[in-house]
C-alpha cells in the first residue's frame, strides 16, 4: 500500500512540474481549460491577453503556453513575436487556439501545434501531452504538430 501511494505521488509530482499558461480573453474558455488541466494534474496559470501573458512569463517559467490569437491589447501573433526574441531553451512550447487565423501564417519554429476553435477537449489534452513528451524525449505521436478543423472532431497529426 505504501509503495502504491509513493508511486502515485511521484507520478503526480512529475505532471505538476509541467506548468502551463492559458492565454485567452474569453473567461469561459480560461475557466474550462484551468479546470481540465488541474484535474489532469497540471499546474496552470491564466492571462486575459498578451500583455498579461508577457508579465506572467517575466515572473515564472512555463513548459507550455495555450495561446489565443485574437485578443485585446496584445494579440497572439504579437506575443509570438516577443517569444521569438527569447532563447529557444527558455521559450515555452506554444499551442495556438484559433477561430480564424490561418496556421500557415504562424512561425513553425515557435508554434508547435494549432487547434481550431471550437475544439475537442480530449484532442487538446492529447496534443498537450504529445508536445510535452516530445521535449522529454518520451514516446509520442509522430509529431506534436496537430491541426483541428471545425468540421472534424479529431485532431490530425502531420
Amino acid at each position: 500500500m505504501l509503495y502504491r501511494l509513493a508511486d502515485k505521488l511521484c507520478r503526480t509530482m512529475e505532471k505538476v512540474e509541467k506548468r502551463i499558461l492559458v492565454v485567452d480573453d474569453d473567461d469561459a474558455i480560461r475557466s474550462l481549460l484551468m479546470t481540465v488541466l488541474r484535474r489532469r494534474g497540471f499546474d496552470a496559470d491564466t492571462a486575459r491577453d498578451g500583455e498579461e501573458a508577457l508579465a506572467c512569463l517575466d515572473r515564472c517559467s512555463y513548459s507550455l503556453m495555450l495561446l489565443d490569437c485574437m485578443m485585446p491589447r496584445l494579440s497572439g501573433p504579437e506575443v509570438l513575436r516577443h517569444l521569438s526574441a527569447l532563447e529557444p531553451s527558455i521559450r515555452p512550447i506554444v499551442i495556438v487556439l484559433t477561430a480564424g487565423n490561418d496556421p500557415r501564417d504562424l512561425d513553425p519554429s515557435i508554434v508547435s501545434a494549432t487547434i481550431r476553435k471550437p475544439f475537442d477537449i480530449e484532442v487538446l489534452i492529447e496534443t498537450i501531452v504529445a508536445c510535452l513528451n516530445a521535449v522529454d524525449g518520451k514516446p509520442q505521436l509522430e509529431s506534436c504538430r496537430a491541426s483541428l478543423d471545425s468540421e472534424d472532431s479529431r485532431g490530425r497529426v502531420h
